[in-house]
């Protein structure tokens, strides 16, 4: 009896420890996945943003003036805050994915130089200003150090500014 009873702990153990191998290995391939969907997602809300600015010509009068410094007209300010809120909460989500362990640095460090590209441009960085308290405070803390940054720069050159 004492022999039934050993071997039937030690296979109560095995099934135990397979148990918890499979469920390790299908957690890794859910977080996989996670990643996965996360990244295509983000991806293509930035594809938008492009589709916006590359079939919207007004759109692309007012973010062509903005980094050229040219006044926009009331309606053209209203459409390029409108935008920017649009980005910066964007780049929030992305930046909390990040966060999150969705993204990888080699993922995100691209997006950072991008987001540093477009705040090279005053009139951007004083919208940021303007609006920062929108967003997560982490989030602003990025945000604001790029700004900081830029603030003793003198004002890039439209040919600077990089999509």
């Amino acid at each position: 009896m004492n022999k039934i009873s050993n071997w039937m702990n030690f296979s109560a153990s095995v099934a135990v420890i397979m148990g918890i191998i499979f469920l390790g290995l299908e957690i890794r391939q859910n977080t996989e996945m996670m990643r996965s969907q996360t990244r295509d997602a983000i991806s293509e809300k930035q594809m938008m943003f492009s589709e916006w600015v590359a079939t919207e010509i007004d759109l692309a009068v007012a973010i062509a003036k903005v980094n050229a410094g040219e006044p926009l007209d009331p309606g053209e300010r209203m459409m390029h805050a409108y935008f920017l809120a649009g980005v910066w909460r964007e780049w929030e989500n992305s930046h909390y994915q990040f966060q999150q362990g969705l993204f990888d640095r080699d993922e995100f460090e691209p997006r950072m130089e991008r987001w540093r590209s477009t705040m090279r441009v005053k009139a951007v960085r004083d919208s940021w200003v303007a609006t920062r308290m929108n967003y997560s405070p982490s989030f602003r803390a990025e945000v604001d150090a790029i700004v900081a940054a830029y603030q003793s720069l003198p004002d890039a050159m439209p040919s600077q500014i990089h999509p």
